[in-house]
């Protein structure tokens, strides 16, 4: 396995750790494998241990060759930086396709909670010009061939800033302060990539409205898409399995609801189907 973590920028501390197989004589893997950059969660004020290299083993062992990436938290997190952030990570990965034996049309984004939303903004504003020519390269070659979206959110200020039941004093000063890119779903046109959608009927975080206002708009512009929702278990819930597990809580949460980790297997198969 190529184990490496690549500092993306010269001047901030942003990076992405590789997950790569040998592929040493690997039938099937022949034409390059399928991509998944992961973006874990943490409120942009930090970055959920439990949705980063859990989730990148996990996907490793379904065929995937896999990334993590770092991206900036806290009061430095603003846009359009973090998605310029994203971006790069994804033309880094194709730049490197043939060396890491990667499908170059096969480059997906899997995001959690706010590396969910992250995802998103890829998704439905990859073609912001500021944004290629931040990167120096065509638009399309910084479009996410598919997105995973774990309990995501795509109305912010519609959703959840505005309602009492869901704020967050622990979010970074840029969720809180709402800016219109981070509503995404009014940007959803024919552009964006198919998406796989999980989601809590009971998250705390995150109204699960959002989840149900995204597959909507998915299914009137007839863009591939597909919708798990769960009545158990609660926001964070990463894959669910032993590589995840936070604490004692967390793995009687999991056990108490086996379907969620179904989720995993879900989500490799309708990628692979792609």
């Amino acid at each position: 396995m190529i184990h490496d973590r690549l500092k993306l920028f010269d001047d901030k501390e942003v990076t992405l750790t590789t997950y790569i197989h040998d592929d040493i004589g690997t039938y099937g893997a022949e034409n390059g494998r399928g991509a998944i950059i992961v973006l874990p969660g943490g409120a942009f004020s930090r970055l959920e241990p439990s949705e980063g290299e859990p989730v990148a083993l996990t996907f490793l062992q379904k065929g995937f060759n896999t990334f993590v990436l770092e991206y900036t938290v806290g009061d430095d997190c603003r846009y359009p930086d973090v998605l310029i952030e994203c971006s790069k990570a994804i033309q880094v990965v194709r730049d490197n396709a043939e060396a890491w034996n990667i499908a170059p049309d096969r480059v997906y984004l899997m995001g959690f909670s706010a590396g969910a939303c992250l995802a998103g903004m890829s998704a439905a504003e990859w073609n912001d010009p500021q944004i290629a020519k931040a990167l120096g390269v065509e638009p399309s070659y910084i479009r996410p061939d598919a997105a995973v979206i774990a309990y995501g959110c795509w109305d912010n200020s519609g959703t959840i800033w505005n309602d009492p039941a869901f704020v967050n004093p622990d979010a970074s000063r840029f969720p809180k302060s709402c800016p219109p890119q981070l509503d995404m779903i009014h940007y959803v046109g024919e552009h964006v990539c198919p998406l796989f959608v999980w989601h809590n009927q009971n998250d705390k975080y995150v109204p699960v409205r959002n989840a149900l206002m995204i597959t909507e708009k998915m299914c009137e512009l007839h863009i591939p898409v597909e919708l798990h929702l769960y009545t158990g278990g609660e926001h964070g819930m990463s894959v669910a399995n032993a590589l995840s597990y936070r604490d004692e809580n967390a793995m009687e949460l999991s056990k108490a609801n086996p379907n969620i980790s179904m989720w995993v297997d879900m989500a490799a198969n309708w990628l692979k189907s792609l």
